[in-house]
């Protein structure tokens, strides 16, 4: 078995610091006042790199360490025993990885990178003292949570419920919704899109060949194509439509 330890570089010169964060807004320490984020700095281990395809933690292994996505995409996904793998949700930056009900014990869940990365680090041990001294942080993680959770319970329907190509339809629109906030571009109608057919298969629950079937459909029906790495959609209110697709789905709202 790989040292997954390996995979990640740490950034020796000029790491972000908390207050000069540009993805603060979307992330754990996003609503924490000004005059404290140096304190909660002192929670961070480090920023790590890491090249794409590579794994930053695995089910069954204790990780030591919780991270926020900087910059790149991930897929947190597992593993069943027949080697057949379910992606359960996709991260970006703002996203926290690594959090789950027991922090002591072995993670449920593996996490790749699908791109080249980077990453802030921090010591898994110490988070319940983070969330005990402030509030702000603890809210966060709570807001954070609810709004994946809202993802997830709407990608299980689909999943379980809808077509093919309603099951793309949402996948593609979600990913969609989330870049757009992120990246402020409101108008634009493509993005980057590191995804593989394989990758999208295993999101939806479908076949590389059946993916492969139903993106040369949606292209063909004028909704959407993907090629070179970019998502270009041509009808968003119809791919929306298709897919039931909400876009406040995607939105993190405030606790209190």
């Amino acid at each position: 078995m790989a040292d997954i330890k390996s995979n990640l570089i740490e950034v020796e010169h000029n790491q972000t610091t908390c207050t000069d964060c540009s993805i603060r807004r979307l992330a754990l320490f996003h609503g924490v006042p000004e005059d404290q984020l140096s304190w909660t700095q002192t929670f961070r281990s480090c920023q790590y790199t890491i090249s794409a395809r590579k794994e930053i933690y695995r089910e069954s292994v204790l990780s030591d360490f919780m991270f926020t996505v900087y910059h790149g995409w991930f897929a947190i996904y597992k593993t069943l025993g027949n080697g057949k793998r379910q992606i359960l949700r996709i991260a970006l930056p703002g996203d926290m990885l690594g959090f789950q009900s027991d922090l002591e014990a072995p993670m449920s869940h593996s996490a790749i990178s699908l791109t080249d990365a980077v990453l802030c680090a921090f010591p898994r041990h110490e988070m319940p003292d983070l969330l005990r001294k402030n509030l702000s942080v603890a809210k966060r993680l709570t807001e954070l949570n609810a709004r994946d959770m809202n993802i997830c319970q709407n990608r299980l329907l689909t999943i379980g419920q809808q077509s093919a190509i309603e099951r793309i339809a949402f996948c593609c629109c979600e990913l969609f919704f989330r870049m757009k906030a992120i990246y402020s571009e409101q108008q634009c109608d493509d993005i980057f899109f590191p995804l593989s057919q394989e990758d999208i298969g295993d999101a939806t629950g479908l076949t590389k060949i059946h993916v492969n079937r139903t993106l040369k459909a949606m292209r063909e029906k004028g909704l959407m194509e993907i090629s070179s790495k970019c998502l270009k959609i041509h009808d968003i209110d119809a791919l929306s439509k298709l897919g039931n697709f909400d876009p406040a789905t995607v939105l993190t709202y405030r606790l209190y």
